[in-house]
């Protein structure tokens, strides 16, 4: 009786695995992502990452500061061959200018792009609650791009990939060189993504 006790606490207290195993990989805010497996690529200058309880932050106040992160097909971790891809992450960013682009995901499958590119209370063009945590999902089937979210449900879909002659990569961090002396950050607490499943989100009726 007290072992079946014992095991139904250790259920309560592991992760949802059927969620987690829907992914391929993933990273999590405990060690720089160019020191994870996979490892990242970091590229830009001058911006500031922390690490502090599993969390990623990014501080890159000023002009011309950037930093983001690039998978590439090499790294063995991304291969968009199947024509799909899920990829999520739990995030929060914030700016004083609500033109300056703060953070991105992106991604190719070596022939086009798709992106979601979140300011300052919008992503691409749907408003949405930056500032506060929320996990994102974006999606990618039959060459197009829905992008949802855990609290705002589904925020923008059918958006076709822009054409690109890249290797097929993964991205995601402060992309845009700031045009002034913008204060902005964001902070991550994971991302993680499939080529083998397209996870779509139902639309709120």
């Amino acid at each position: 009786m007290k072992s079946m006790i014992l095991l139904g606490l250790l259920l309560l207290a592991l992760p949802p695995l059927a969620e987690d195993l829907r992914y391929a990989a993933s990273y999590h805010g405990n060690e720089l992502p160019e020191k994870d497996v996979p490892r990242w690529t970091p590229k830009g200058n001058l911006a500031n990452p922390k690490l502090s309880d599993g969390i990623l932050s990014v501080a890159s106040e000023g002009a011309n500061k950037r930093l983001f992160y690039i998978l590439d097909q090499k790294s063995g971790a991304w291969d968009m061959t199947s024509g799909l891809a899920t990829v999520e992450f739990r995030l929060k960013c914030h700016s004083d200018n609500a033109e300056d682009e703060v953070f991105r995901v992106q991604f190719s499958d070596g022939k086009e792009i798709w992106r979601a590119i979140f300011f300052n209370q919008r992503c691409n063009g749907a408003r949405a609650k930056t500032d506060d945590w929320d996990t994102y999902r974006l999606t990618v089937k039959d060459g197009e791009l829905q992008i949802s979210s855990e609290l705002q449900g589904v925020m923008a879909s059918g958006i076709a990939g822009s054409p690109g002659d890249d290797e097929p990569f993964l991205l995601f961090g402060t992309f845009k060189n700031s045009p002034s002396n913008a204060i902005r950050g964001w902070d991550l607490d994971f991302i993680r993504w499939t080529n083998q499943e397209a996870i779509m989100a139902d639309a709120k009726p």
